[in-house]
């Protein structure tokens, strides 16, 4: 027993010194519960909805006011139909609603009035949601206004969904996968490089050969981005070949963003890379770094607006979440130069910077 109790006071000890032991007993969990509590929220999502309203009356303005007393709505009433549209493509909006001008007129004269909902195909959950909540408030409304004493007034409800007519999910879902694949590639893979000379003992042979800090930099930049870009070509060919998904977007657009997109990811893994020495920490962080807010917070399948405030705000400072937003408007709508450019500033900026920070830690130790 003593031999056994021994053994195991070292074993502890050895957990204790190993920081890849604590961050995985503490750290990992710690993250996963703060995200599964405050960062997703599967109960319901809040949806910003735009009103038209041609019907304008006393009855109908009960209507549109009743939209915005819902917890679960943010409404905005326009006098512009277009206006709305372009605030669905832009993604400001997640529905449109439009009153008919004859809406309570036909209500009167006993017959079926129609209202006519937009909803945004780039996801499907939040779709759903918009037609639930749009019609329940509807039917509210009709329960406590005049027309309940006429004979079986009706209201129908005229979906339409924007981008995505069969509101077929596979269509929003599998092109922002992309963003994870990329994710893993730039973040993973990279994270493990510079450890990996520590670990075998070959950097100290490396920083004392006549090479410069941007030759090393580029040595490592450039092998994994041409693999991430042939990843990316290839997965293109099977989204679009063999799962027959259209792309209503430019390819040039697609990959110079995806290749920025890359460039930042690249960045992070070798930051990450050149602070930690240990390959089986290195992957820890970069799962946590990288994996995680890639799947859980960049929108691919949790909705962005269902977050509370400092998340939603927190998820526009990660690179997956500008590529899923971009990537799913190529796939859907088409190639919206708006998006297009913030993305590509955003992403160029901050691959510009994780590039400064990686030179500066590999000039540092070329120096020393």
């Amino acid at each position: 027993m003593k031999i056994t109790l021994a053994f195991i006071k070292k074993e502890m000890l050895q957990i204790l010194r190993d920081p890849s032991s604590l961050i995985i007993a503490f750290v990992l969990p710690t993250l996963l519960l703060l995200i599964y509590t405050y960062g997703i929220n599967l109960d319901s999502a809040k949806i910003r909805l735009g009103i038209k309203n041609d019907d304008i009356n006393s009855q109908t303005q009960e209507l549109v006011d009743a939209f915005g007393q819902n917890a679960y709505i943010s409404s905005s009433l326009f006098n512009n139909k277009d206006d709305m549209y372009q605030q669905i493509i832009r993604s400001k909006l997640q529905a449109a609603l439009i009153i008919p001008s004859d809406f309570t007129r036909n209500l009167a004269a006993q017959k079926q009035a129609s209202l006519l909902l937009i909803t945004d195909g780039s996801n499907i959950n939040q779709v759903g949601y918009a037609q639930t909540y749009v019609n329940q408030i509807v039917n509210q409304w009709l329960n406590q206004s005049g027309f309940v004493d006429k004979q079986s007034p009706s209201i129908e409800i005229l979906p339409r969904v924007q981008y995505n007519q069969n509101a077929d999910g596979r269509r929003a879902l599998v092109p922002s996968s992309l963003a994870v694949t990329m994710t893993l590639i730039g973040i993973l893979l990279t994270a493990l490089v510079i450890s990996r000379e520590w670990e075998r003992g070959t950097m100290e042979a490396l920083l004392s050969a006549n090479i410069s800090p941007w030759q090393i930099i580029l040595g490592k930049y450039i092998p994994y981005f041409v693999v991430g870009m042939l990843s990316l070509a290839f997965s293109m060919m099977m989204i679009i070949v063999v799962f027959q998904l259209p792309f209503r977007g430019s390819y040039w657009v697609l990959f110079i963003v995806s290749a920025l997109f890359l460039y930042a990811s690249l960045g992070i893994g070798l930051i990450i890379s050149s602070l930690l020495h240990d390959q089986m920490l290195a992957s820890m962080a970069s799962l946590i770094i990288g994996f995680l807010p890639a799947l859980m917070m960049s929108g691919v399948v949790f909705p962005i607006v269902s977050m509370p405030p400092f998340f939603a705000w927190l998820t526009k400072l990660l690179p997956p979440t500008h590529y899923v937003y971009f990537i799913k408007n190529e796939f859907l709508a088409g190639t919206i130069w708006q998006t297009v450019l913030i993305s590509s500033l955003f992403l160029l900026g901050l691959g510009f910077l994780f590039s400064l920070l990686v030179y500066k830690k590999t000039a540092r130790r070329l120096d020393e």
